[in-house]
């Protein structure tokens, strides 16, 4: 998440970071907002539903359980990962919730026709 934090920092963007712990020394140098929150994998219900749009860049288990809550909510997904079994489970569960991205140009210009 740190790059993340670094491109919305250099294209001037206000960074949030929601952290499973209390340990505030993990909190990235690129992080404006830093929510405490000692909720551990429980954040992923915060980062979701905090948000718009989900994107998921990989295929961890918090990756996954993120994705799945978004659709349990309802939320667009733009997976942005070339894991094509992973594709293919999301966009049968999420259908036109779903979107795979070439790159993250492209992600971009999807997030910007959802929710403008």
């Amino acid at each position: 998440m740190d790059a993340a934090n670094e491109g919305a920092k250099k294209s001037n963007g206000l960074t949030i970071g929601i952290l499973p712990t209390s340990d505030k020394s993990s909190i990235s140098k690129f992080v404006d907002l830093p929510i405490i929150t000692s909720l551990g994998n429980a954040r992923n219900s915060i980062n979701v539903l905090s948000s718009d749009v989900v994107i998921a860049c990989g295929v961890g288990t918090g990756t996954i359980s993120e994705i799945a809550l978004a659709l349990k909510s309802d939320k667009n997904v733009i997976l942005l990962n070339d894991d094509k079994e992973c594709q293919s489970l999301f966009k049968r569960l999420g259908k036109e919730k779903v979107y795979v991205a070439k790159n993250p140009e492209d992600a971009i210009k999807r997030i910007k026709s959802l929710v403008n």
